[in-house]
């Protein structure tokens, strides 16, 4: 059984999976690197090991101590960082660069690597991180149109994330219900349910591109290395863009889930979740 090492951010992991699913999966080891923006000791997974042992091609989940391992997914990063330290691949996709580096084609990233049962709360999933974060881990772009998009759909939609994220987009943004969620495939689940996942580049962007959802993302200009160009992605640079419309199946969804209001003027009251990797 193949064995593989990773130490980075929960998204980073998430978009190291295809390269485990091509050389037929086993067990993943998390290793808990100080150069990550978070320790990613086990009690910081947030539910990360729960998602992905729900994936055909993942046998387990572990805290890396040391073992020796078939693939060690961090050996992308030296080729990476001097690649970029040349001013070159800026916006070269986090996946592509793990894939290079172990002769993955890049096309294996173009099929979904993420199932879950889906949870459709609504039509639209809103998530956007930052909150709390140091100022250089703060993914935001302030040319994105979120009061253009909170006109749009906030009448199909609800917020996933820490409920501190949820307080700062409605005090910037607009009134949205906030859906808690306790952890990251609970999350998982809901964006599953959606039709459109709106939001910065963050875990949650990562499991919606690995569900290979539509999504409307808020590209952050000084590190844009998740991007898509696959139907159904729409990025997010300025104020010009053009909001994809949701089709008349997406509104009859919208009358036919919970209420999002209801869903949450519960959740503020008593949120079930405060995990701070769920961003």
């Amino acid at each position: 059984m193949n064995t593989y090492r990773h130490a980075g951010d929960i998204g980073d992991v998430l978009f190291s999976l295809p390269v485990i699913r091509y050389f037929g999966g086993g067990v993943l080891f998390i290793e808990a690197a100080r150069y990550t923006r978070q320790l990613l000791t086990p009690d910081k997974w947030c539910g990360l090991d729960v998602l992905l042992k729900q994936q055909p091609y993942i046998t387990d989940v572990l805290p890396w101590h040391g073992e020796r391992v078939t693939v060690c997914l961090n050996d992308f990063r030296a080729r990476m960082q001097s690649t970029l330290r040349r001013g070159e691949g800026k916006q070269r996709h986090l996946a592509d660069w793990m894939m290079e580096a172990h002769g993955v084609p890049l096309s294996e990233k173009d099929k979904a690597w993420l199932s879950v049962e889906p949870n459709a709360v609504a039509p639209v999933v809103i998530n956007r991180s930052g909150p709390g974060r140091q100022p250089h881990h703060v993914y935001h772009n302030p040319q994105f149109p979120w009061h253009r998009v909170w006109k749009k759909y906030h009448q199909h939609a609800v917020f996933i994330g820490h409920p501190e994220e949820h307080a700062v987009f409605t005090a910037t943004c607009g009134e949205v219900p906030y859906h808690p969620t306790a952890d990251l495939y609970e999350a998982a689940r809901v964006i599953a349910g959606a039709s459109l996942f709106i939001g910065n580049q963050s875990a949650c962007h990562a499991i919606a591109e690995g569900l290979k959802r539509n999504i409307l993302l808020e590209v952050w200009p000084s590190g844009a290395n998740t991007l898509s160009y696959r139907p159904g992605v729409t990025h997010g640079w300025d104020l010009n863009i053009q909001l994809p419309d949701l089709s008349a199946h997406q509104e009859k969804q919208s009358s036919s889930t919970t209420s999002p209001t209801s869903t949450a003027s519960s959740a503020v009251r008593s949120p079930r979740s405060s995990c701070p990797m769920l961003s």
